[in-house]
């Protein structure tokens, strides 16, 4: 309930207890389908933020059925874009402060239009990047969901993210970074690449991006002789390879 109160701006619509009792249904792993399915309706049907904060609440919790669970998702997702601009404060939060985002953010592209979309995305991350959160996985959720269109908008939270301490967050930021790069990206994933000496899963990542877009490390060539590993190693060029076996 503290993620519901956090967010109650006014007193209209449900009561507390209304939307206390609904959320045990939601989120109540065990019990029976149509409950929970029921229960998702009516607080979808009332419109409002604690509602939307409440139907949020279904992808906190996995049910055994493993394809019930993905449909129910699946219509949660409907419910929240039915409801609309309502549904977007709660759903922000949400994206902010829980782990479990896959869901919300697809119901977040949904609702808005395409540019604020990318805006909203933009700023929360800007957020993530500047605070601590115990959930560094919802980063890699969120940064797979930027458009590559977006680049020029969040390139700066984008490079901030390779000093994340979190290696699938650093990866997750290379990868979209060199999709849409330009040399200055280029030198920045040198340079974590160099400061990364006890970080190998990121080093190696780095490498296969250089092989993949058959980047120079001009300028750099010195130092990344002394660190490149098999199976990678540098051409005359100035291009990594990967030998093949």
């Amino acid at each position: 309930m503290e993620f519901i109160r956090r967010i109650f701006s006014n007193t209209e619509g449900p009561s507390v207890r209304q939307l206390s009792r609904a959320m045990k249904q939601i989120i109540q792993t065990h019990g029976d389908a149509g409950t929970r399915v029921g229960a998702m309706e009516r607080v979808a049907d009332w419109k409002t933020r604690e509602a939307a904060a409440t139907l949020l609440r279904r992808f906190t919790v996995q049910v055994p059925q493993e394809t019930m669970d993905l449909e129910e998702k699946q219509y949660t997702v409907r419910l929240l874009t039915q409801m609309g601009r309502v549904a977007v404060a709660p759903i922000v939060e949400f994206l902010r402060t829980e782990a479990e985002v896959t869901w919300p953010v697809r119901a977040l592209r949904e609702i808005l239009p395409h540019e604020e979309f990318i805006s909203t995305l933009q700023e929360i991350l800007r957020q993530l990047g500047s605070s601590y959160t115990r959930w560094p996985e919802a980063k890699v959720v969120l940064i797979e969901h930027v458009p590559d269109e977006a680049f020029p908008q969040v390139q700066g939270t984008m490079l901030g993210f390779l000093e994340d301490e979190d290696d699938d967050v650093c990866t997750a930021a290379a990868d979209y970074l060199s999709r849409n790069g330009n040399d200055d990206v280029r030198e920045r994933l040198i340079e974590t690449l160099l400061n990364s000496e006890s970080r190998p899963r990121v080093r190696g990542r780095i490498f296969e991006l250089f092989c993949d877009n058959e980047w120079v490390v001009k300028g750099y060539r010195k130092k990344v002789e002394e660190i490149i590993q098999e199976p990678f190693y540098l051409t005359g060029r100035g291009t990594i390879k990967r030998r093949t076996i």
